[in-house]
């Protein structure tokens, strides 16, 4: 299964990209556009429009260009693209060729390919509408508000209650029925049905996050795919998530609680890149908080498990609804270079993060827009922690940005300098020592 886009008019015409994972592609004059048309043609912006591909799914989205993107002759913001569609900025003329023969991803489970409502949706304008969150408190699972029939069993698990919901699905308290064990278990509600071979594949890398096994990672127990559904067992964590805990203080944690939950994240981060696994998705509500012998403890959750699913044909077009739900989290290399996240990106997130914490506000003031998220995220600079929260340390601001840093190479040379530079506000500060400005 492959997508293929060709230029067809233009000074580049005859050029051709071949998709065949899910990835994005951004044509403008930027130096870091995929596509990059040279800086003297003024019919483009910047960044023009973007293609985010997941074959055979594939969709254009206007990335506020000054002179408009065009599909098959008409303005668009956002819309799916189809076989043989046409999309024009400027001068240039792009052919969509969408090739499924001889593919193995299609003849799924449900017979074809079949698109599933997703949580978040674009509106006409680019705006993104998102399904109302909700905290993870305990809901007993026969309570349903978005009408799906309830679970009561998966695998071999007794589902207990609802624990939460989040982009790739739906978390439940749940017993296992032949050892008496609670885990969480988190269903996934896939954007496109899979075939066998996809669902199969999907599990076998899932499968290699046993490995992680360490005191601020949940442990990934079970996998599997039952009535039609797939499921994934982890440790259950008693306690709450990093969000709800901000809310419940007021909107702000205490900077040396948001900065012990940074470290111990950054122990967890240092183990797995170590280990070769990117989490590619750190933000407050991946963080779970419990006590251990009275004292605070962090288990990051899904660690991998985002890249690994993002990485699927089950995943769909899930970039917009990404975006809408890690604004403020997500670095600028994860928009320009989608596949190809490192450890630099997990920094970026926990200073995202960190931030968010302790001002308790994002790093940017993000428009309703998804375009304009997208090019604040390219171009701007993050708003100085210090503009929002002015008792932030001037060395505890410095330490957070240089971790926001736009270029990778100007971040720290990896977490463990990262926590380094954060360790001396660990503690409350009448017991630190440490000198406001």
């Amino acid at each position: 299964m492959k997508v293929t886009l060709e230029v067809v008019e233009g000074p580049h015409a005859g050029m051709r990209f071949d998709f065949d994972k899910h990835d994005n592609f951004i044509v403008g004059r930027s130096s870091q556009a995929h596509f990059h048309l040279p800086q003297r043609d003024k019919t483009f912006s910047r960044y023009h429009f973007m293609v985010e591909f997941n074959p055979p799914l594939c969709r254009v989205i206007d990335m506020a260009s000054r002179n408009g993107t065009f599909l098959n002759g008409k303005p668009v913001s956002v819309s799916k693209l189809e076989n043989g569609d046409e999309i024009r900025g400027g001068e240039t003329v792009f052919r969509i060729r969408i090739e499924t023969d001889g593919s193995d991803e299609i003849g799924q489970v449900s017979g074809r390919w079949e698109r599933i409502p997703p949580a978040q949706s674009v509106g006409p304008g680019g705006e993104l509408a998102s399904s109302t969150n909700r905290d993870p408190h305990d809901r007993p699972s026969g309570v349903n508000p978005s009408g799906e029939s309830a679970i009561h069993q998966i695998g071999g698990y007794e589902v207990l209650s609802e624990l939460g919901r989040g982009g790739m699905g739906i978390v439940y308290k749940a017993r296992h029925k032949g050892t008496g064990r609670i885990d969480a278990v988190k269903i996934i509600t896939p954007a496109v049905s899979g075939s066998e071979t996809v669902v199969g594949r999907f599990l076998r890398e899932v499968a290699i996050l046993r490995r992680l096994k360490h005191p601020n990672i949940v442990e990934f127990r079970e996998f599997g795919h039952d009535q039609g559904r797939l499921y994934l067992a982890m440790e259950y964590v008693s306690g709450t998530n990093v969000s709800s805990l901000r809310k419940r203080a007021g909107g702000r944690l205490p900077e040396h609680l948001a900065v012990e939950i940074a470290c111990q994240t950054l122990d967890a981060m240092a183990y797995a890149h170590d280990h070769g696994f990117i989490h590619r998705d750190i933000k407050p509500r991946n963080l779970l908080v419990t006590r251990r012998e009275d004292k605070i403890c962090v288990k990051v959750a899904d660690f991998g498990l985002a890249r690994m699913y993002q990485d699927s044909p089950l995943s769909g077009l899930s970039f917009t609804g990404e975006i809408a739900g890690t604004s403020g989290y997500i670095p600028p290399e994860q928009v320009t270079n989608f596949r190809s996240a490192d450890p630099a990106a997990d920094q970026y997130a926990m200073g995202a993060t960190l931030y968010h914490l302790i001002s308790g506000s994002k790093i940017y003031d993000f428009p309703p827009n998804l375009a304009r998220q997208l090019l604040m995220i390219l171009q701007e600079e993050p708003v100085p922690i210090r503009n929002r929260h002015y008792a932030v340390p001037e060395a505890l601001s410095a330490a957070i940005h240089k971790a926001l840093a736009r270029e990778p190479a100007d971040r720290y040379s990896d977490v463990a300098a990262m926590k380094a530079a954060l360790s001396p506000f660990r503690n409350p500060p009448e017991t630190s020592g440490l000198a406001r400005p």
